[in-house]
């Protein structure tokens, strides 16, 4: 599917939530529909809502390893990893014919959306949400929520994009557009995070879908990501102070709650998923639902050719207090950090949860903002808070006292290098700092060596399709 120039896709849903299972969503098969059918029934708009979440698996199943991941420090390409792409995304060798570089899935979410909020806002007038307010106002602020975090994905890796408000409707919709200016997109997301602010509840029921669903929360988190992206600093210690308020929802997991650091709440939140710390994870079920986020083929595939390794600059960050290595990888350099660490059966690993956002990513980009603000004491206390929790020993005012922003920086870098590693942040947090080229200077010899280069290209087969479309200036 292309959907700057033409859906040759039939609009796809998914038929009803079931419940009681071991994943927040259970979602029927994928089927074809003819759009003049639907848009009957308030359960239909709700499939149509969960079929933009299953949308939203596939754009990042792995695709967000690689957008976040890859062409930063955190990894290494495993040397009997048979995957080429990879290579060309680690030594930031990019060009526009990767299959990486298509924009195509996370349209289809966007385009899904797009559906849902015109047709929902008719199904109203029509008095189908009649007594039904709480209905509509959750399945409209999800739809703008998914839009928002579709477009802030994209508008990071590719820059300026193609604005597409308006849904197409079947295969035969021909659609032309040229990309809009970053700032026309930012003003689309934060107008779609507004809107759904006003529209989202803080929590679901039952709890666990609160975890897999878009909730007041997860706005809040996707404002702070956003206004950190655009050194809007007031703003997101404002957004970032909703969320961390919020500890009915969200609190720390435990690295001292258990027997071993295997069966700690810090070490099941990524095996098991939906833990206290979480805010927003994509939900997959490979035995239920055939869903799966494929992180077993990029890390942890023991024994056999997972894409990646922990990068030695990685471990060396790491100090032997550190309870979180030994959760995180082996002396093999394997990345087990998503997988059971006994039992291993490569069967069951192929469906854990993708975590977008969860507590300890919200307070460390608030340590940056607190940093900007010239707050450091505050700002350390929540990197503090990251270490004393691993075992590790809390930095001393003597530790830091001279220190200028940008080392301040650093260390909070450093620490969500630790504390987020293989979650798909790195490379983002270089960019956002501008300090993308220097840190990976020694890691590419050179390639990256020019800002234009932090975006992506567009893949090729959209530029020949879409005459509007002009590639990246430094693909060109």
């Amino acid at each position: 599917m292309n959907v700057q120039i033409k859906l040759s896709l039939y609009l796809i849903m998914v038929l009803m939530i079931a419940g009681g299972c071991k994943k927040a969503l259970d979602l029927n098969p994928i089927t074809e529909y003819s759009n003049a059918n639907f848009w009957k029934e308030t359960t239909q708009a709700t499939a149509a809502l969960n079929g933009a979440y299953t949308l939203l698996q596939a754009a990042m199943a792995p695709e967000g390893v690689f957008y976040g991941e890859a062409r930063a420090d955190n990894v290494a390409q495993n040397p009997i990893s048979l995957n080429t792409e990879t290579l060309n995304l680690l030594t930031n060798n990019l060009n526009s014919s990767l299959r990486i570089t298509s924009w195509s899935q996370f349209y289809a979410v966007v385009n899904q959306t797009n559906l849902i909020i015109k047709n929902v806002k008719l199904m109203k007038d029509q008095g189908l949400y009649f007594n039904k307010t709480t209905d509509y106002n959750q399945v409209m602020g999800q739809a703008f929520a998914l839009r928002a975090l579709c477009y802030f994905y994209m508008t990071r890796i590719w820059g300026e994009l193609p604005l597409v408000t308006e849904p197409l409707k079947d295969a035969t919709d021909n659609f032309y557009v040229g990309r809009s200016d970053t700032a026309l997109v930012y003003q689309r997301i934060e107008a779609d995070l507004d809107t759904a602010s006003t529209l989202l509840p803080g929590s679901f029921t039952p709890s666990q879908t609160t975890k897999a669903l878009l909730t007041l929360g997860a706005v809040n988190a996707l404002y702070t990501d956003l206004y950190m992206w655009r050194h809007q600093y007031d703003k997101a210690l404002a957004a970032s102070q909703r969320v961390i308020s919020n500890v009915s929802n969200y609190t720390l997991t435990s690295l001292s709650d258990a027997t071993t650091l295997e069966n700690t709440s810090y070490a099941k939140q990524f095996t098991t998923g939906f833990s206290s710390e979480s805010i927003f994870e994509i939900d997959y079920n490979f035995a239920e639902r055939g869903t799966r986020s494929l992180y077993i083929q990029v890390y942890g595939d023991v024994g056999f050719q997972p894409a990646f390794q922990i990068s030695e600059q990685l471990m060396s960050k790491f100090s032997p207090s550190d309870k979180r290595a030994s959760i995180i990888y082996d002396d093999k350099r394997n990345i087990l950090k998503f997988f059971e660490k006994t039992g291993f059966q490569r069967s069951t690993m192929d469906d854990k949860n993708i975590i977008m956002y969860r507590l300890s990513d919200i307070l460390l980009l608030r340590a940056e903002a607190l940093n900007k603000k010239s707050l450091v004491p505050d700002a350390i206390a929540i990197v503090n808070q990251m270490r004393v929790r691993a075992g590790v020993a809390a930095l001393l005012p003597a530790d830091y006292a001279g220190l200028n922003e940008s080392e301040i920086e650093d260390i909070i870098l450093n620490e969500r290098a630790r504390e987020l590693c293989f979650e798909g942040k790195r490379w983002f947090d270089l960019v956002r700092t501008g300090k993308a080229i220097s840190v990976m200077e020694p890691f590419n010899n050179n390639s990256l060596n020019d800002p234009d280069n932090y975006v992506w290209p567009i893949y090729i087969n959209e530029i020949r399709i879409n005459p509007l479309l002009k590639q990246n200036s430094y693909y060109q």
